[in-house]
């Protein structure tokens, strides 16, 4: 124990010599008290914006934060978030190192993790003109008007005999198995499963996803920290990590072993309607198409990683707003229906 506070005052006086002889003067300003080790972490409080909202408005529009040993810039009015991404957004475009990136993000590969440069820009072509264009999505409109149908005919069922309907879980469930559609072709939610056991695994993976992703890790923030046994989450992410590479490299290997259509040639060799057949392929099925191409590029984890980016779970606002749209919606029928006063 002696030995822990001897190393605990070292640091402090590292820490603090640092920041006395360090000019400053190029920074934003930072709200005082910036302790020690933990900076202004002592300051963070659930909801986050909210807490952050209110240092804006007690100290100004751009504030330069500590998060433990991470420098965080607070910016809140609108011309210093134009500054920041539009005039100077190379300088902010990269992300950061974080625990999550490395061993859910391919070791920082993904296009979410990954730095600005050649290899970011190429995933980010590849994402907007390949997989995610608009004429892209709109090919594949039939795919959630299918969902949307089989979602209206459940509901109905349970208005039918009175039960209770609970419209944020039937829109997760909606957003999940037209984003699997999309990517693999099969959906894991409703009452027309393609496989109960893939069904189960894809369910827990995406559970586990949003308990991860959704707990902080200290260690990102104070780095001493996984010496002092904070290591749980990491091996959470690493056992995620496993599960959902091995379910992947299951659906890339499915889509492999499918039986290949016979290829017909034009006179110049180049195959014939290849333009539609890749416009009604699923993501899985472009990306492979694509491997064959430049195979030295396209490696699996390239692909696995454009297939976490539309996998990676961001739904909750989609789901609240369809979820408020839909209360609206019903809140205007009923005043359509209420008897007016004469």
């Amino acid at each position: 124990m002696e030995a822990f506070y001897v190393i605990l005052s070292i640091v402090t006086i590292i820490w603090i010599t640092k920041f006395a002889f360090v000019n400053n003067k190029n920074l934003p300003p930072t709200p005082f008290p910036c302790v020690p080790i933990i900076g202004h972490l002592y300051l963070v409080k659930s909801p986050l914006y909210r807490a952050l909202g209110k240092l804006s408005n007690r100290h100004g529009p751009m504030l330069m934060l500590r998060f433990g040993t991470r420098r965080v810039l607070l910016v809140s009015s609108p011309e210093a978030v134009e500054e920041c991404l539009t005039t100077n957004d190379v300088t902010f475009a990269n992300r950061p190192h974080l625990l999550a990136g490395k061993h859910l993000g391919y070791g920082y590969t993904t296009l979410f993790w990954s730095s600005y440069g050649d290899h970011w820009r190429n995933l980010r072509r590849i994402a907007s003109l390949e997989l995610l264009s608009a004429h892209r999505l709109q090919t594949l409109n039939s795919i959630r008007a299918k969902e949307v149908r089989l979602l209206a005919k459940k509901v109905y069922r349970k208005v039918v005999t009175d039960e209770m309907v609970e419209m944020k879980s039937m829109f997760f469930e909606l957003m999940l198995n037209v984003m699997m559609m999309m990517i693999a072709g099969k959906r894991y939610y409703g009452d027309h499963e393609v496989d109960v056991e893939a069904a189960r695994q894809f369910k827990e993976i995406v559970m586990e996803t949003f308990v991860v992703m959704e707990t902080t890790n200290v260690s990102d923030y104070l780095p001493w920290w996984k010496w002092l046994g904070g290591r749980e989450l990491e091996k959470r992410m690493v056992a995620l990590r496993g599960k959902r590479d091995g379910f992947m490299q299951g659906l890339l290997e499915e889509h492999r072993n499918r039986k290949k259509p016979a290829v017909l040639t034009t006179k110049d060799g180049c195959t014939e309607a290849t333009v539609k057949e890749m416009e009604q392929k699923n993501l899985i099925e472009v990306l492979l198409k694509l491997q064959e191409t430049e195979p030295q590029y396209y490696k699996d984890e390239v692909i696995k990683g454009l297939m976490q980016v539309k996998m990676k779970p961001r739904g909750e606002t989609i789901v609240l707003g369809a979820v408020a749209r839909a209360a609206a919606a019903r809140k205007t029928y009923q005043s359509r229906l209420r008897p007016r006063a004469t």
